[in-house]
């Protein structure tokens, strides 16, 4: 593959993976998101989601081929590849922190990966990897409860607050006091390490179509208690006219707690 003979020489960038989904040719949404913990901030982070066929003739192949040449362990990719006929959605993405940290996501029906390697209310089962070291595994189940955001905040005050930090349930909680449709369906799963103490919770939003400005208070508020007064100008800026799509709230590898914030989706090619 041309692109990865000409990585060989030196480490990937996130310029590399950006080149790889600027290629894709087809139906995909690009996302934005900015994660932040108590005093530092990630906001050069993107997410690619697609159907496999858009990654070519032969997308299995080109999968591998993309996690290779951004150094993703040879073994852990034929993971990723493993139930490949099950796979319905793939998702290419990337954290631009210096050294960089590459993701991609395979996506299964829920209950229907078949795979034994993993519980069946898994959904999405990640790789998450910095060139030349190891690949670490996420998987990200479903939640049958909550279903509606008034659900999910009753959730979050009785069991998800003892996995999360004070400020981020706090925010979260405050945002889903917020929502034009409280009722509305949100969805939750569960995100754990396989080899690691990070765990969260991810709270899908698009379907109760809120307004990212809507938050802007909450958002306020949550970066002045992490104590990054200008994280709150520069989310709203890059989100402006776009919707909160997931929230996740958890803690991070360290036991550091973490709020990530998703939004700014975009459709391409599509029909």
């Amino acid at each position: 593959m041309a692109e990865g003979v000409a990585l060989l020489d030196r480490r990937p960038t996130a310029a590399d993976m950006r080149r790889f989904v600027e290629a894709l040719r087809g139906p995909r949404v690009t996302e934005r998101s900015t994660k932040l913990w108590p005093g530092r901030q990630s906001a050069d982070r993107f997410l690619v989601t697609c159907q496999p066929e858009v990654l070519g003739p032969d997308p299995r192949r080109r999968f591998r081929d993309i996690a290779l040449a951004l150094e993703c362990d040879p073994a852990a990719t034929e993971r990723l590849l493993a139930s490949w006929d099950r796979v319905i959605t793939v998702h290419l993405g990337c954290d631009g922190i210096d050294p960089p940290l590459f993701k991609l996501y395979v996506e299964y029906e829920l209950g229907r990966s078949e795979r034994l390697d993993i519980p069946d209310d898994t959904i999405f089962l990640s790789a998450k990897w910095r060139p030349g070291r190891e690949t670490h595994f996420s998987r990200y189940r479903h939640l049958a409860y909550p279903t509606n955001g008034v659900e999910a905040r009753e959730a979050l005050r009785k069991s998800f607050a003892r996995d999360v930090g004070e400020i981020s349930a706090a925010f979260t909680d405050r945002v889903l006091s917020e929502l034009i449709t409280p009722r509305g369906r949100v969805d939750v799963m569960l995100v754990e390490d396989e080899d690691t103490p990070r765990r969260s919770f991810d709270i899908n939003l698009y379907r109760v179509d809120t307004p990212l400005a809507r938050h802007r208070r909450a958002l306020e508020a949550l970066c002045e208690a992490f104590d990054l007064p200008a994280a709150a100008p520069q989310i709203l800026a890059d989100g402006a006219g776009t919707m909160l799509g997931h929230i996740a709230i958890g803690r991070d590898a360290t036991g550091a707690e973490f709020v990530t914030l998703y939004y700014a989706a975009s459709k391409h090619d599509h029909r």
